[in-house]
């Protein structure tokens, strides 16, 4: 089976894309047209994924996020980097192919109604159905049993194999609502009100994608300080939806027959100096 075949393929798996809506999900290197030989599933082609595919024979690798460090993935900007050169000859070498699912993956999965893939993988890999409270569309709101923040912070670095975690708060609160924040930005209506839901509704652990000190991660600070059970636990954009993406191992071995398929994590994306 040729590379294009399994992209469309992956692609008719996820509900219709709006066709107006100018997608980031292409191919970001390589020549499609090629036979597949193997595939990894990651969430950012590292340098360290990149290798990992090589050695398993596998000319396709399926990614979340960009490639070459910035959203669109232009790479005219950096024609003069090493960085950049390196990488690409890495791939080039190997004659992998870098293909991206974030916009279609994001789209939901054929059932209805529709799930975001990504966090429904989340959902599913941390064992959290049942718990679910909120959007089924977009599992973000659950209620689980009441326990120490520090479990639940150790739960959360054991499954998402993580060297380790960042928090807000007291570490010894109980926790039983989280909610998680997807991305925090500078204030505006939007962020307003989500920091209004955690007030309202009593949220005690908040797991975003980003983070920022002066607007969500002041407020839990403060809360903490003022004996109010919130918590933030700061994991990382990458870290925390590289589960999602592993969901892929679900289905995509359905979809291709025989081609190997593997998960590939990228790697703790930080270290820590303790």
């Amino acid at each position: 089976m040729k590379i294009s075949e399994i992209i469309a393929k992956v692609i008719a798996y996820h509900p219709p894309m709006d066709e107006n809506f100018p997608t980031t999900d292409v191919v970001k290197i390589g020549d499609p047209a090629q036979k597949c030989t193997g595939i990894v599933v990651t969430c950012f082609a590292s340098v360290h994924v990149i290798r990992e595919a090589a050695k398993l024979g596998a000319n396709l690798i399926i990614v979340h996020e960009p490639l070459f460090w910035s959203h669109e993935d232009t790479t005219g900007w950096l024609e003069g980097s090493a960085i950049f050169q390196e990488k690409k000859k890495l791939l080039d070498e190997n004659g992998i192919v870098v293909w991206r699912d974030h916009d279609h993956i994001h789209g939901g999965s054929p059932v209805d109604p529709p799930l975001d893939g990504i966090f429904y993988g989340i959902m599913k890999e941390l064992g959290w159905e049942q718990y679910l409270i909120g959007s089924a569309k977009k599992p973000l709101l659950y209620q689980i049993p009441e326990t120490d923040a520090t479990e639940l912070g150790q739960f959360l670095k054991e499954k998402l194999n993580l060297n380790g975690i960042r928090i807000v708060g007291d570490p010894h609160t109980k926790v039983s609502k989280i909610f998680l924040w997807e991305h925090i930005r500078e204030h505006g209506p939007g962020e307003s009100e989500k920091l209004l839901k955690v007030d309202r509704e009593e949220i005690d652990a908040i797991i975003p994608l980003e983070l920022i000190d002066w607007t969500v991660s002041a407020y839990v600070r403060d809360a903490a300080q003022l004996g109010h059970p919130k918590i933030i636990y700061n994991i990382g954009h990458f870290n925390f939806e590289e589960i999602g993406m592993k969901d892929m191992l679900r289905y995509l071995p359905e979809l291709v027959g025989q081609i190997p398929v593997h998960y590939v994590q990228s790697g703790d994306a930080f270290e820590f100096l303790v």
